[in-house]
């Protein structure tokens, strides 16, 4: 039996309503869910990470694209096997709002990580991280570790070991708008 504040605050809700959207709207309330966390989501890191080209980027940068974010490193056996599934990837999506990112995990200087990808004809995005960011950044417990972050800058599912175009192809047509 509710008592004392938990009985006014119940009465206060059946009084306001606690309906749906179309409730709201019926009474002339705005409704607005730009602003809503999508179910088991979490804010992509605000991080600024190296680029191979000396500069610096965010995933906010990507805002408006699903971003594949995958962690890797060249001392990994299974990320090599999986870059030519990315390399795939990029190519299916290549004219549409999908950004496929490499973040490489201690895995040189930039000379050394360029060579390493071009010996996989990797041409889509790497940016550079240490190992101790990769753990606090995104939580990464193994590798390779692909994020998959909406269009909005949520990250919406984190996968570890590798992965294939076809399992990320559905991933990602479930994000896109």
């Amino acid at each position: 039996m509710l008592t004392g504040r938990g009985a006014v605050a119940l009465v206060a809700l059946i009084g306001l309503g606690c309906g749906g959207a179309d409730e709201a709207a019926d009474r002339g309330a705005t409704v607005s869910y730009a602003d809503a966390v999508p179910s088991g989501a979490k804010p992509a890191p605000e991080d600024v990470f190296r680029t191979l080209d000396g500069g610096e980027a965010s995933l906010r940068d990507l805002r408006g694209s699903v971003v594949v974010a995958n962690l890797w490193g060249t001392w990994c056996l299974p990320c090599r096997d999986e870059l030519p599934e990315l390399v795939e990837l990029a190519r299916i999506y290549a004219d549409r709002p999908v950004v496929i990112l490499g973040l490489a995990v201690d895995s040189g200087d930039i000379d050394e990580i360029r060579a390493f990808l071009e010996d996989f004809g990797v041409e889509y995005p790497n940016w550079m991280m240490g190992m101790d960011d990769a753990v606090a950044t995104f939580g990464a417990v193994g590798f390779p570790t692909t994020v998959m972050v909406d269009p909005e800058g949520w990250i919406r599912k984190e996968l570890l070991g590798p992965q294939t175009a076809a399992s990320l192809t559905e991933e990602i047509e479930a994000l896109l708008p």
